[in-house]
């Protein structure tokens, strides 16, 4: 399948979801997260704020602003780029490019060390990642190579594909957590 193809089904089975499944999944991929090494080691969380029918990751923010973290959450330009901006409450997100959430402002963040949740169509179990087709968080990535990132990415059932096709500028995730729990790649898996 294309990605475009991988794109549309997925689209539709997303579409799908119940308002009770995806905040029953949302908050069960939270607690699993939160129970991870790296959750407890990160200073820093950059997580998305969710759109249409992602994993909801409001639980797992505020968990990590009780629990003492920074936490950033990304904000796209008109020249397709996105900066990641600091937050420490709910009060300071509203809706902007393309009705998703976003910070109103504040500051732009340079962090070294962070745990970064990616947000993706589709997966597979070599972490490989479909994003949604914008290429912003490759982008960054490209953007930001003096900085250490952990990325991290939460996904239903019927995200996870047996193959994804990857390109030279896709960026694969470090783990993977699905209600079956969090799966990881080898190279994170050293570090638990």
């Amino acid at each position: 399948m294309t990605k475009k193809e991988i794109r549309a089904m997925i689209r539709e089975k997303k579409q799908a979801l119940t308002q009770e499944e995806i905040r029953d999944t949302s908050l069960k991929l939270c607690e699993i997260f939160t129970q991870q090494p790296f959750y407890r080691e990160a200073k820093v969380i950059y997580p998305y704020l969710a759109y249409n029918q992602e994993i909801v990751t409001t639980p797992l923010i505020v968990r990590a602003w009780m629990d003492g973290k920074e936490i950033a959450v990304p904000k796209c330009y008109e020249d397709n780029r996105m900066e990641f901006h600091r937050i420490t409450s709910f009060e300071e997100v509203a809706l902007g490019f393309k009705d998703i959430p976003e910070p109103k402002g504040g500051e732009i963040v340079e962090d070294k060390e962070v745990l970064i949740l990616m947000p993706g169509i589709a997966f597979d179990r070599d972490f490989g990642r479909i994003g949604y087709g914008g290429g912003y968080y490759d982008r960054y990535l490209d953007r930001k190579q003096d900085c250490r990132f952990t990325k991290v990415a939460f996904a239903y059932d019927f995200q996870m594909l047996d193959h994804i096709d990857m390109e030279p500028h896709d960026y694969r995730v470090d783990a993977i957590i699905t209600k079956e729990g969090c799966l990881y790649s080898p190279a994170l898996e050293k570090t638990r």
